[in-house]
């Protein structure tokens, strides 16, 4: 790593050093001409040690900029990791509560439609109960009805043959036996007397 550095290093400095030659040799051209030993040579020596001292000064500086702007992706990078573990992680949880939660919103409708039919068995009970119960005092007040009215014919049969027998009777009886009978009463009631 230490290999390649210096590498583009140098090789930076080559293209600087070629790219001002260039364009001192263009921006001249028009003007009296002009030797390499003589005239380029202590320019580009001039050159040179500009290039190497700004390199020398700036070499600290960049190098401590491009380790700190690397450790500053490095840790993106396992920030990056860590976040998407991460997110992963609570991706999952979530999953497991939603299948958990689908579970037992099952559970909830399944005891729901158990506790329903057995609610609706009840009822259905309590209904046929309720019938019985009501049935059993239909039955019990027929049988009262039925016994009154059955007491209330025998009450009217009663007196209808008493008003018939008074009704033969007073046929059949005549004034001389009605004489008797009042006759035999009294002596009765007053031979007790």
């Amino acid at each position: 790593m230490v290999k390649s550095k210096r590498t583009v290093i140098f090789f930076t400095v080559f293209v600087v050093l070629f790219s001002a030659a260039a364009a001192i040799a263009q921006s001249e051209e028009g003007h009296e001409s002009y030797t390499f030993f003589g005239d380029w040579l202590p320019r580009l020596i001039n050159f040179g040690i500009l290039a190497g001292v700004l390199v020398f000064f700036t070499r600290k500086p960049f190098r401590d900029f491009f380790k700190s702007r690397t450790v500053d992706i490095q840790k993106s990078i396992e920030e990056s990791k860590r976040a998407r573990e991460q997110a992963i992680r609570a991706l999952n949880e979530l999953e497991q509560k939603i299948k958990e939660t689908e579970a037992e919103a099952q559970k909830l409708v399944s005891e729901a439609t158990a506790r329903a039919e057995k609610d609706k068995q009840a009822l259905i009970d309590e209904g046929k109960k309720v019938v019985a119960d009501i049935q059993a005092q239909v039955k019990e007040s027929v049988e009262v009805e039925t016994q009154k009215a059955k007491t209330v014919l025998a009450v009217e049969a009663a007196l209808l043959s008493i008003d018939l027998a008074e009704g033969r009777i007073k046929e059949k009886i005549n004034s001389q036996d009605h004489e008797r009978i009042v006759k035999e009463y009294i002596s009765k009631v007053g031979g007790k007397g």
